[in-house]
């Protein structure tokens, strides 16, 4: 618990900072609009999402307290637990609409849309993309993001949170007619004078007020425009469907029933994600024996006793224990194609045979195929 509240601590020391750099963008001259203000507010969502889990963490200890631990390490030992793996996301693509996309290249000075991800599986395991802008990171009509997010150790019902973040940075577009006319208009007239001394003192009024409240905490301007849930069903997809989206009670009540599960249509995005998900499998077990097969040959079902050696992900099998010196395996079943969720003795009214077990394997279908 000593742990968790100094890294609470340390998260709200970053969002004081944070916030104190935003309450100096009062305007453009002092970074409104700006990418420091857009970095600025990456940290201050970062933070904020952290210490959100943290005390999430924090909570959950002190109502169920240590024993919880206790309980599962002493399932794990009665229980068979599969082995544990690395998980790598990386390639990851934000697909926007083409219509938005072709805006924003012809009209790049009417405000700035910067997109990023945050990727979490726990409070220790949360990583957040750099920012994407679709000034400089878009690539046709999908943002592009080089993060590679590695988690290791985790068991086969993991689950990782993918959540799509936005921040809309508006251009005054006043300001360049402002100083267009300063440059036309040399002479100054009495009332021009006196409005540029109002202007200036309130301007000056606004920046000394925002100064005076920097230990104010900001809010974050970052939306959640979309987000998925990837687990070990994921492996083997490149594109995903953003299927939850967060609304406030407001707009839950303007937009209805209807677009709280999906991207409404009013939303930037083109409503995918797309990403390369690798879980390979890296176990060290090595087992080999006899095992007789059941094999259909000229339509009759036949048993065969065969030499078996069960190394990594796949099963290969010879006719005898020395073929394996000198002969390359009579088959091989890539475990990594398997559908059965658990292997156990087949059911007796399934297979009169004891200690049967059934592999339910996949494969791409082929031309010859009936």
């Amino acid at each position: 618990m000593q742990e968790l509240n100094n890294e609470i601590n340390l998260q709200q020391s970053v969002t004081y900072q944070a916030s104190q750099a935003l309450n100096c963008c009062v305007d453009e001259e002092h970074g409104k609009g700006s990418l420091e203000e857009a970095e600025a507010e990456r940290l201050l969502l970062i933070t904020t999402e952290k210490r959100t889990l943290l005390m999430d963490d924090l909570n959950k200890l002190k109502s169920e307290g240590p024993q919880r631990k206790n309980k599962t390490g002493l399932l794990s030992q009665s229980e068979f637990v599969p082995s544990k793996e690395s998980v790598t996301l990386s390639k990851i693509r934000l697909p926007l609409k083409a219509d938005f996309a072709c805006s924003t290249v012809q009209k790049p000075d009417a405000a700035s849309y910067s997109f990023l991800f945050i990727l979490k599986a726990g409070a220790k395991s949360i990583v957040a993309t750099p920012l994407a802008s679709t000034a400089t990171s878009l690539n046709g009509d999908a943002l592009m993001f080089s993060t590679t997010y590695t988690l290791k150790d985790v068991s086969n019902d993991f689950e990782i949170s993918i959540e799509v973040y936005s921040l809309v940075q508006k251009k005054d577009p006043s300001v360049p007619d402002k100083k267009k006319k300063a440059y036309k208009s040399k002479a100054i007239t009495p009332k021009q004078f006196l409005t540029s001394i109002t202007t200036k003192s309130t301007l000056h009024s606004s920046v000394m007020a925002s100064l005076g409240s920097l230990h104010a905490v900001c809010t974050r301007n970052f939306i959640l425009v979309g987000s998925y849930t990837l687990s070990l069903s994921s492996v083997g997809n490149t594109k995903f469907a953003v299927d939850k989206i967060n609304y406030d009670v407001k707009e839950r009540e303007l937009l209805g029933y209807l677009f709280q599960e999906k991207v409404p249509f009013l939303s930037l995005l083109e409503g995918h994600i797309r990403l390369k998900i690798k879980c390979p499998l890296n176990s060290s077990v090595e087992e080999k024996g006899f095992l007789t097969i059941f094999e259909d040959v000229s339509g009759f079902g036949t048993w065969h006793q065969k030499w078996y050696i069960l190394s990594g992900n796949c099963i290969s099998y010879w006719t005898y224990p020395d073929d394996k010196k000198r002969k390359n395996p009579i088959g091989r079943i890539n475990l990594a194609n398997c559908t059965s969720h658990q292997i156990e003795p087949a059911n007796r009214e399934f297979c009169t045979r004891c200690n049967t077990f059934e592999l339910i394997t996949v494969r791409p279908q082929r031309e010859d195929d009936r």
